[in-house]
């Protein structure tokens, strides 16, 4: 039986319900799949004008109370980010936070995906030195000894770094020195 000769063999309330099911269904993933992306891509626009690119690295302020820029952002923790888009060219990441407590930079796909953390536990006090390439991404003419490649799944994303901080105020020399070790530098 043909789907027009189906149709009209049903009550005209029942297909517009089963219409409105399928659309709704749609809408649904559509959003479902939509909203990571849309997260990551408001993330990335909220370091101000000086702090946005791929490559740049962005020192926001310590979260208090009034602050959201990350989702649920946790007062104890001092962030630095960097938006990247490897499609071209690899970028190197560097730190070297020499801290006693924790740290980690995590990499997220343009969908939000995490696909990559290093903390300071896997570190073990070694400087970060990592080259970030997508799938498709040129090999860089000369790479340094010992450097960690990462590949990222799609071509765009961002690198988020955390410190944390017990008490701000009587840490801030040590934190912020350590959080801008962090350097994304492209390599062409």
């Amino acid at each position: 039986m043909s789907p027009l000769r189906y149709l009209s063999l049903r009550s005209p309330w029942y297909v517009r319900i089963e219409v409105l099911a399928v659309v709704a269904l749609l809408a649904h993933l559509l959003v479902v799949w939509a909203i990571p992306y849309a997260i990551m891509a408001a993330l990335s626009r909220a370091a101000p004008a000086e702090g946005r690119g791929p490559g740049v690295v962005y020192f926001p302020p310590m979260t208090d109370h009034t602050q959201r820029r990350v989702v649920l952002p946790s007062p104890d923790l001092l962030y630095a980010t960097c938006s990247f888009d490897v499609r071209r060219q690899a970028l190197r990441i560097q730190a070297d936070p020499k801290l006693p407590g924790y740290w980690s930079i995590a990499l997220y796909a343009a969908n939000s995906d995490n696909f990559f953390v290093l903390n300071d536990r896997q570190a073990a006090g070694a400087p970060v030195d990592l080259l970030l390439m997508g799938p498709d991404t040129p090999e860089p003419a000369a790479l340094p000894a010992g450097i960690r490649r990462v590949t990222a799944p799609g071509g765009r994303g961002l690198l988020l770094m955390r410190v944390l901080v017990g008490d701000y105020a009587a840490e801030r020399v040590a934190v912020e020195a350590a959080r801008r070790t962090l350097r994304c530098t492209p390599l062409a």
